[in-house]
């Protein structure tokens, strides 16, 4: 990842940090820049040679965020990105900010407080920034992949409900396309690994989400 972004024609200072966990880190090593806008990029990614020249290139007044498109380097869910997709435009998609790969107003980061989460912690961020008076922008796929290994969803889950992530019309509208697109996604890869793979996905946030509504009501 280092390599890639020195290889930018207009990149400037790079802040490499391994500090935890993941939220804080971000904070801290924004501020550490001393420029207007910071790209923040997990080490998980990679990123094409142009990629900030041409986010840098979507900056305009009242944006405090800009991320693109990524597509998963695990077959079953890019599978599952690919079919949604096909029937909506996925930077127009309010659940996924693709926090792993931005740029940001600096100065957005000075009053930022931010929880001690990893799970969850993009869709807090994403508020924050909205409440703050700026908008969040997703731009197309420009070519961006996330290496990143499947997450916990049972802990993805609980955090959801936990922060305020999702709410039951969210989780609803979540689950009923999982339903619908899961077996497309099988389809597309020719493959029932896939289906339940993600259907598996699919049962452990339910359960997580099911798991910390009962822990807040008893």
């Amino acid at each position: 990842m280092l390599r890639q972004i020195e290889k930018m024609s207009c990149a400037g200072q790079i802040i490499n940090t391994h500090e935890k966990p993941l939220s804080v880190a971000r904070k801290h090593s924004v501020l550490a820049a001393n420029t207007e806008w910071v790209a923040m990029v997990d080490d998980d990614m990679l990123l094409p040679s142009d990629w900030l020249e041409k986010v840098t290139s979507a900056i305009e007044p009242g944006i405090g965020a800009i991320g693109t498109v990524a597509v998963h380097k695990n077959r079953h869910v890019a599978a599952y990105e690919r079919v949604v997709g096909t029937v909506y435009n996925l930077s127009n998609l309010d659940t996924n900010p693709h926090i792993n790969n931005i740029i940001i107003l600096r100065k957005l980061m000075e009053n930022y407080n931010p929880p001690k989460l990893f799970f969850g912690e993009d869709q807090y961020f994403k508020r924050y920034v909205l409440k703050s008076g700026y908008r969040w922008k997703v731009l197309p796929f420009l070519g961006a992949t996330h290496l990143g290994t499947s997450k916990d969803y049972v802990t993805i889950g609980v955090s959801y409900r936990r922060y305020g992530h999702f709410g039951f019309y969210k989780l609803a509208r979540r689950m009923a396309a999982r339903l619908l697109l899961t077996p497309f996604a099988g389809l597309s890869n020719l493959s029932m690994v896939t289906f339940w793979y993600l259907t598996k996905l699919n049962v452990q946030f339910l359960a997580g989400f099911a798991k910390e509504y009962i822990t807040e009501k008893f």
